[in-house]
């Protein structure tokens, strides 16, 4: 299954930003699975070094996506668990965007031209990284969700 590929959002803009900014988004994803360890075997053992750079960050997610997987982010990129939280979270159960492109909008785009503005750098996915962190951990632990009379405590 393939969730996402940066060349389908190349021609996005009437005015075309740079060929690297369809892939941001993906990268800032991409680079979180692989620093909580839901990265796939197969990228393990194919890009060690990459990804030690990753974690070191001394190259960016978007730099390492676009390294190592082809513009195509995709199930071969994650682990069992890693692929679950994508289904549920980088994608919805039609195979459309979900609610990490919502996040990452209203966290990283609200006050920028589009979506695709996005500068790539480590802060702006350290802002990302903590929504999808929280995400994940609602995803894993359903039952400590707040309820909506919960909000305030």
């Amino acid at each position: 299954m393939s969730y996402d590929r940066a060349n389908f959002d190349y021609s996005t803009e009437a005015d075309p930003l740079p060929k690297g900014h369809a892939a941001t988004h993906i990268g800032m994803f991409l680079a979180w699975a692989v620093i909580n360890e839901l990265h796939s075997d197969f990228l393990r053992d194919h890009y060690e070094e990459l990804l030690a750079k990753l974690r070191r960050r001394e190259t960016t997610g978007r730099q390492f996506f676009e390294a190592a997987c082809s513009e195509r982010f995709s199930e071969r990129d994650l682990n069992e668990e890693g692929n679950a939280f994508a289904q549920h979270y980088y994608v919805d159960e039609t195979g459309k965007r979900g609610a990490y492109f919502a996040d990452y909008k209203k966290v990283l785009a609200a006050d920028l031209p589009s979506f695709w503005h996005v500068a790539n750098t480590w802060e702006n996915y350290e802002k990302i990284a903590a929504v999808i962190s929280r995400r994940y951990e609602e995803w894993k632990n359903p039952s400590r969700r707040k309820r909506w009379w919960q909000f305030w405590k």
